[in-house]
């Protein structure tokens, strides 16, 4: 049972919700798949559903001749299309099934109307969701509570599956959507994957595994229109992604992941969509904001009055309400908002379904409603909370907001728990240069790299470390100095990309707030496609570069313990910094930090950094006021050595070196 009335009602009838009304019945048009044909079995009527308004429903007991018991189908809703092209009457995909097949879609001239089936199981009397096959999904179970990362101790792996091998394209690369059973590849050595079992690293590795990361960041799995990539282009929200698997797919990653406590975080969007809602009832769920310049919807937040944009989808309307049955709670008529209700309610499939620990809301300027998303937030907490009940930990569940404006402001006011920080990636691009960034000075730019609370941004500002979410990279490549950073430094000339990579992470992974490594960057990877920022959703991870050359798999191995570090040391998942040293003699460019907080036998870490491209002189730089001096057992983390007390805060510097110590001991 779900916590959301249509999808359990879904079990004994098809239902089809029309909150805008409807001229007349919706038809259900069923039958099976016969090889690569569609043989229609049925075509019947819906009818209004027990006094619940705008709920259409047919019992499949009802329908003529008989539906076979065990027997898996294909069906659509027939209903006119009420978008703003009104192409007459045409065949939809049900806009809560949780399987679609494009194997067998209606066809038409207008791509936009390509619409695939939607799959159920019926026996028992009862429909029952599975996958194309027919099986029935045995979802994982729930995750050990105890066993997971906190927010303080994450490191998030952010996800594409759009993946790269060797082929015969006018770069020598073939490119591909990688699946579910891929990702499980990279966590299981056991597991070969799926279309990339041909790379040894993806075959015989457990890449992930041996990375230390403890959340993975999927981006959207929820099916999307455009085939044979990942993207944002959502249509059927409740369904997996038809290229990347089925719902057993996903379970079984899930289970393998929650077994190594890593936590799920899944992409989200709804800004816009490519829904069957927008040839359904067009009007009650979609808006095109330059049609509507009066409307306060068609506005994008902190943009000026800059109108939302599409992106080729259908921007989901958010203020308007209406009377209608109520999804959620089963209400038979109430004032609803119906794109509230319609998203909240796929959120809770995929959280009570797949175990999720943590969400992240793409574009919320172009959704444009704070008091929706503040809406949305606030049921995945409601959702974690009724998984756990009493022993539900605050600090194992994450709503995470991008915006590139960073309107820290909307946290505060609880409608995100986090955000992506965007100006930690333009620092940090700075300072691996040895530039100044924002109009600050070097130094300032590196305290408030270090240190996000630093930062006000609009007169608001992060309060503490969770709230901030940095990346070197990420998939948004688009822009200026946001390529990947293989691809940025050589862009910048410089050639020494492993110590300035290395200097890059070493700086990530003990900044104050949550790091995330974008997919590959852990070995330099490199843009394959064009250079062209706008291929962002088409530029592939090519996992085979892990084994290339011993620099990028020292920089694994360098990047790896760090992760591992990071995941564990408690003083890292503090707010506490102190900069006790900045070198004037040398224009500021070497500088000395400590990360966490002190006394109370608490254990800091100690950071000191050379910004520039000499050595230090002599076989000794000495930093006159280093903390702990004299005291024994101190580590430098990055070589896992050992430092002598006579030693500690005398060791020289090579050029773009950082250096981390701690007397901390755990296991990392």
């Amino acid at each position: 049972m779900y916590p959301v009335d249509i999808l359990n009602l879904r079990l004994d009838n098809f239902v089809l919700w029309l909150p805008g009304g409807t001229s007349s019945p919706p038809n259900l048009v069923i039958g099976v798949k016969d090889g690569d044909a569609f043989d229609q079995t049925a075509r019947a009527p819906l009818a209004p559903f027990q006094g619940k308004t705008s709920l259409w429903a047919l019992s499949p007991g009802s329908i003529s001749p008989p539906l076979q018991d065990g027997q898996v189908y294909r069906y659509w809703f027939e209903i006119s299309d009420t978008s703003l092209e009104k192409r007459g009457v045409m065949l939809v995909t049900d806009p809560f099934a949780f399987t679609v097949d494009y194997s067998v879609a209606t066809t038409a001239n207008d791509s936009a109307l390509y619409q695939p089936a939607s799959v159920i199981k019926y026996h028992d009397d009862k429909l029952w969701p599975c996958d194309i096959d027919g099986t029935e999904p045995q979802l994982p179970p729930t995750p050990d509570l105890a066993a997971l990362p906190r927010n303080h101790n994450l490191v998030i792996y952010e996800l594409p599956t759009s993946w790269a091998r060797a082929g015969n394209d006018s770069r020598g690369i073939e490119v591909d959507a990688g699946t579910f059973a891929d990702v499980l590849a990279l966590f299981d050595p056991a597991v070969n994957g799926s279309r990339f079992a041909s790379i040894s690293a993806v075959r015989e590795q457990a890449i992930l595994s041996d990375l230390g990361i403890n959340a993975l960041e999927l981006l959207p799995v929820a099916d999307a229109k455009a085939k044979g990539e990942w993207g944002y282009a959502t249509a059927h929200y409740f369904a997996t992604d038809y290229d990347l698997g089925s719902s057993s797919d996903l379970s079984r990653l899930v289970g393998t992941i929650h077994s190594q406590h890593v936590r799920l975080f899944t992409d989200v969007v709804m800004a816009f969509g490519h829904d069957s809602y927008s040839y359904i009832d067009w009007d009650t769920f979609h808006l095109r904001a330059s049609l509507e310049p009066n409307n306060p919807d068609s506005y994008q937040s902190h943009r000026n009055r800059e109108l939302r944009d599409g992106y080729g989808g259908n921007l989901w309307r958010y203020i308007r309400t209406t009377p209608s049955y109520d999804p959620e709670t089963g209400q038979g008529t109430v004032e609803v908002r119906p794109s509230w209700t319609f998203h909240r309610s796929h959120l809770a499939r995929w959280m009570q379904d797949f175990g999720v620990g943590g969400l992240r809301i793409d574009s919320v300027n172009n959704i444009a409603n704070y008091d929706f998303v503040r809406s949305y937030r606030d049921r995945a907490w409601e959702l974690y909370n009724a998984r756990y009940g009493p022993s539900a930990d605050p600090t194992k569940f994450l709503v995470i907001g991008e915006e590139l404006s960073m309107p820290v402001s909307v946290i505060h006011q609880g409608a995100l728990d986090a955000l992506w920080n965007e100006h930690w990636q333009g620092r940090l691009r700075a300072v691996i240069l040895g530039e100044s960034a924002s109009g600050d000075n070097f130094e300032w730019t590196v305290r408030k790299l270090v240190d996000c609370r630093l930062d006000d941004i609009n007169g608001a500002s992060f309060r503490e470390g969770i709230q901030a979410v940095n990346y070197i990279t990420s998939h948004d490549i688009e822009g200026l100095r946001k390529e990947r950073l293989y691809n940025f430094l050589v862009n910048n000339g410089i050639s020494d990309i492993e110590r300035r990579a290395k200097l890059a992470f070493a700086l990530l992974l003990t900044s104050v707030g949550i790091p995330m490594i974008f997919a590959g960057e852990e070995f330099a990877d490199q843009m394959d496609r064009s250079v062209d920022m706008g291929k962002k959703q088409t530029d592939p991870v090519n996992y085979a570069r892990k084994d290339e050359g011993g620099w990028r798999q020292e920089l694994f191995r360098y990047v790896a313990n760090l992760v591992k570090f990071r995941t564990v040391c408690p003083a890292l998942g503090e707010n506490e910094t102190d900069f006790f040293h900045v070198s004037e003699a040398r224009g500021g460019k070497i500088m000395a930090w400590r990360r966490g907080k002190v006394g109370d036998g608490k254990q800091p870490v100690l950071i000191v950094a050379n910004f520039s491209n000499e050595s230090t002189s002599g076989s000794e730089y000495v930093i006159p006021n280093w903390p702990g001096k004299g005291e024994s057992g101190w580590r430098e983390i990055s070589q896992g050595r050992d430092v002598p007390a006579e030693w500690f805060g005398r060791e020289p510097l090579f050029p773009w070196e950082a250096k981390i110590y701690t007397r901390w001991v755990g296991e990392a």
